[in-house]
């Protein structure tokens, strides 16, 4: 099994890695949608999202994947009905024409690192062998 850790995405608090690769199987670790160098979240759920999905892909690339690799995605919120539509609309322009699979569950709160924010996402991607 091998640790991944970047920069370029926000580190957890305690011994939770951001992902781990085994056997070209990355599992990304819950991943929010606040700036990696401030910790601070955007205002909105568009600008938020976005945020996620840069700090999504800068982890998978520490990896050596990239989206298109990502096989599903596990997506918790905290207003399911209200920031869906923003959420879907960054997907789209994200993942284009790949479709990974998803689930989204309504939570009440996220508690360290993600207090305060909107959306926390878990991943499975595998990488490609002819990469």
């Amino acid at each position: 099994m091998r640790t991944i850790e970047t920069d370029a995405a926000p580190a957890h608090t305690g011994p939770v890695p951001q992902a781990v690769e085994v056997d070209g199987w990355v599992f990304v670790s819950a991943l929010f949608g606040v700036d990696p160098t401030t910790g601070e979240r955007p205002d909105t759920a568009e600008a938020e999202a976005r945020q996620l999905f840069a700090n999504l892909e800068a982890i998978l690339r520490a990896a050596g994947a990239e989206l298109t690799d990502v096989v599903r995605v596990g997506i918790s919120t905290t207003h399911l009905q209200r920031d869906r539509p923003a959420l879907n609309e960054v997907w789209r322009q994200v993942f284009g024409e790949h479709r990974p699979a998803r689930s989204a569950v309504e939570v009440a709160a996220f508690g360290r690192p993600g207090e305060g924010t909107r959306f926390m996402v878990e991943v499975t991607a595998r990488i490609r062998a002819d990469t």
